[in-house]
């Protein structure tokens, strides 16, 4: 992964989906539409190559992965 090219704004949108566990909740605390949070998640799914978040009926259930990033990407921003 190469860090200078990442979309920093695409970690604001992890940390918003973590905390809300929902896309569309996500956007709204963000001032976005949904499915602009929902590419931001697509393009962060491609950098991380990993699902990140998953559908349930909870609401998203983050994967391993993000569960390991949610506090370097917390702390970081």
């Amino acid at each position: 992964m190469n860090f200078n090219t990442l979309d920093l704004n695409l970690l604001v949108v992890f940390d918003a989906v973590m905390r809300t566990r929902s896309v569309t909740l996500a956007g709204e605390r963000l001032g976005l539409s949904q499915p602009s949070t929902s590419n931001a998640l697509q393009r962060l799914r491609g950098v991380f190559d990993d699902p990140l978040f998953v559908r349930t009926p909870k609401g998203m259930e983050p994967s391993a992965l993000a569960l390991e990033l949610e506090g370097p990407i917390r702390q970081a921003l």
